[in-house]
């Protein structure tokens, strides 16, 4: 094998796969990445045998072929070239890759090719496609409430349901549960699945925030994919059961308090900054008008505020973790946030406030007990 391609070109599709690289593991390929040429391209791919990312560019194909590169070595080597040089990258004898770029030459050692675990392959056809924006968009506003605790393993994961033509993403740790539903509707058959975390994420920084460019999605029983500039990711799906999302949702609140969402926000923050990571909880009544905040932490200190609302009815304090009220904020579009109420011990619900009723976008948060 040997290709000529831009140092530019070369560098941009080894970061766009090595986020999945391990630095340490128990199987050295994995710290390596395959290339294999195409008519005039070179396709790239990495993975840690959960999760696989392919990036395909164009080069130059002198010998056609494949081999594997150490990932972290060859990504040093090529942001220390000039950015504007050609790169020679060819497979010699004993499993040798040399890298040429004007004056300079590295030599190698990597693995056979043939030793890199294959990729699971999807159809060309029956893609669903998606606008990547929406789809950035209902990941970032639901993925911060993904569980982080393997032994809730079927919560490690975001929830893609189709249903009836509408896409739902939700997320829940136990303590907080996040949902977004997609405005558009979508032509195609159900399906109920659970997505990785890592996959997600990745998914949040490859996806275009703006436009109107698409992504291909796969869905199939213990996988998914997802193809987009001239790049597909691939992911096992996780097993289990995920909880009825409509139950967690309380059905009746008695108080419905309406606040400046910039004002939230700065109370909030205020609040978190007279906190501990031992006592996390900002007390809050609601009445007379106004949203009354308290903080008291040992050895920190005392914090109140008190922000306009339009609630003027029978009082209710209850307390909430400041962390998770501000990781909902930070998505709320509009310039007024509606906080759903029922007593002290029930759960509360913060949505975007709107003329008319919708739920597109619903954050259920647990209380802290008084």
């Amino acid at each position: 094998m040997k290709i000529t391609l831009s140092r530019p070109d070369l560098l941009a599709a080894v970061n766009k796969v090595k986020s999945v690289v391990a630095s340490k593991s128990a199987l050295p390929i994995l710290s390596h990445i395959l290339l294999e040429t195409g008519e005039s391209s070179v396709k790239l791919t990495a993975t840690d045998l959960k999760i696989s990312i392919e990036s395909e560019t164009d080069c130059a194909v002198e010998r056609p072929g494949a081999m594997t590169v150490q990932c972290q070595r060859l990504s040093m080597i090529l942001a220390e070239l000039p950015s504007d040089s050609d790169v020679t990258l060819e497979l010699i004898e004993n499993n040798v890759a040399e890298l040429r770029c004007g004056r300079v030459c590295t030599k190698l050692f990597c693995q056979a090719p043939d030793e890199f675990p294959p990729v699971k392959a999807f159809p060309d056809k029956g893609a669903l496609v998606l606008k990547q924006s929406m789809l950035k968009n209902i990941f970032q506003k639901t993925s911060f409430a993904i569980c982080s605790d393997q032994s809730r393993y079927n919560l490690t994961g975001l929830l893609f349901e189709l249903r009836n033509g509408k896409l739902t993403v939700v997320a829940t740790d136990g303590r907080r549960m996040s949902m977004a539903v997609a405005d558009d509707e979508v032509d195609a058959d159900d399906v109920r699945v659970i997505i990785p975390a890592k996959m997600i994420h990745e998914l949040e920084t490859l996806l275009a925030s703006d436009g109107d460019a698409t992504v291909d999605v796969w869905v199939e029983e213990s996988h998914a994919a997802f193809a987009l500039d001239r790049l597909r990711i691939v992911s096992a799906l996780i097993e289990g059961n995920f909880p009825n999302y409509d139950a967690v949702v309380p059905k009746k609140h008695d108080r419905e308090i309406v606040l400046a969402t910039d004002d939230f926000i700065r109370s909030m923050r205020l609040s978190l900054a007279v906190t501990s990571d031992k006592f996390r909880s900002v007390r809050v009544v609601a009445g007379n008008g106004a949203l009354k905040v308290q903080v008291k932490t040992p050895e920190v200190g005392e914090f109140e505020d008190e922000i306009d609302s339009s609630y003027d009815g029978d009082p209710v304090e209850i307390a909430f973790n400041p962390q998770f009220i501000l990781d909902v904020l930070r998505f709320i579009d509009g310039e007024k946030v509606c906080l759903l109420l029922k007593d002290t011990s029930s759960p509360g619900i913060i949505k975007p406030y709107t003329d008319a009723p919708q739920d597109n976008y619903v954050n259920v948060v647990m209380p802290i007990r008084i």
